[in-house]
């Protein structure tokens, strides 16, 4: 069970609710910022297989076979893909023969594998949420019925303190009672034991517990993120509060869209909002990016004020 930040996308999600929008506060969330340097073992495998699936394609398919689309995509980037088809032992999987016909141009290829799995979702499939792809443990790229891809679970603890804090708001400030002061002072001598402040706000409203904050938090996520996953929409993933933190079981496909990948830059994740249903795409990382090859160029030098000119007689210039 690991602890990770949930405290920017938790922000995202109430943002949304309250009606200032998902995208606003996507550009704080760049700002903040995740670690760009490669996590040591299996964060490293994910990172890199992920970085295969960024290549940008350009492909039109014409009634296709899936498995035949998934095989080039899977030949074309290099990566780790792993189709969970249909079987004699499963009955929730992807279909060999599905037709696939679509065109895309200049997207990357988990856009184009999202594309096709978005096309090859049938309609029985639409209950369960249609078809997704996550990371698997040890790095690969899972795609399939979200049905089947939720029997492996994982927990994860995401600490929510700050967004349990209130912040105090005295709008009426004390009253100053100089007269009763005076009056009670008027003896002499010092030490009256009245104070020259009254509380003009006799009745402060109470403050709800920090448990019933956190359930309101828990309604936002379970309604905005793959509402069919959780328990209370017929699904198997949890999520509970306590001390502090949100626990929650669930599929890598639902941690992703609820905190992103600690592993991947927040600059390279794209979040949106589609009829409701908060969306985390990941874009291409581009720190990562390498020069394949430095080639020498000649260049002439530049004299008399003009490139090309040849040089002044007896090598002067």
């Amino acid at each position: 069970m690991r602890r990770t930040n949930l405290t920017r996308s938790l922000a995202i999600a109430v943002l949304a609710v309250s009606g200032v929008g998902l995208l606003a506060p996507v550009a704080l969330a760049q700002q903040a910022g995740a670690s760009t340097r490669r996590a040591p073992g299996v964060d490293a495998a994910k990172r890199e297989n992920l970085m295969k699936m960024m290549r940008p394609v350009t492909i039109e398919f014409r009634d296709q076979r899936l498995e035949d689309v998934i095989t080039f995509i899977t030949e074309l980037t290099g990566a780790d893909i792993e189709p969970l088809w249909m079987d004699d032992r499963n009955a929730e999987g992807l279909d060999k023969d599905q037709p696939i016909a679509l065109r895309a141009n200049r997207v990357t290829a988990l856009k184009l594998l999202e594309m096709v799995l978005d096309q090859a979702a049938g309609p029985a499939s639409f209950y369960s949420g249609g078809n997704t792809w996550q990371m698997t443990e040890w790095g690969a790229v899972q795609c399939g019925p979200k049905e089947r891809l939720a029997m492996r679970r994982r927990v994860e603890v995401y600490p929510i303190d700050d967004l349990l804090f209130i912040i105090p708001d005295y709008d009426e400030a004390p009253e100053i009672d100089l007269q009763s002061v005076l009056q009670s002072g008027g003896g002499g001598g010092g030490g009256g034991g009245q104070s020259p402040f009254r509380d003009a706000q006799q009745e402060r409203e109470e403050m709800r517990p920090r448990s019933e904050r956190a359930e309101e938090i828990i309604d936002i996520l379970t309604a905005l993120v793959e509402p069919e996953q959780w328990t209370t929409g017929g699904g198997t993933s949890t999520m509970r509060y306590f001390q502090g933190g949100i626990i929650v079981s669930a599929p890598d496909f639902v941690h992703r869209q609820l905190n992103g990948y600690p592993w991947w830059p927040a600059s390279a994740h794209a979040v949106s909002m589609v009829q409701g249903r908060r969306y985390v795409g990941l874009t291409v990382d581009t720190q990562l990016a390498d020069f394949a090859e430095f080639v020498n160029v000649p260049v002439r030098a530049v004299t008399g004020g003009g490139a090309g000119s040849p040089p002044p007689p007896g090598g002067g210039g």
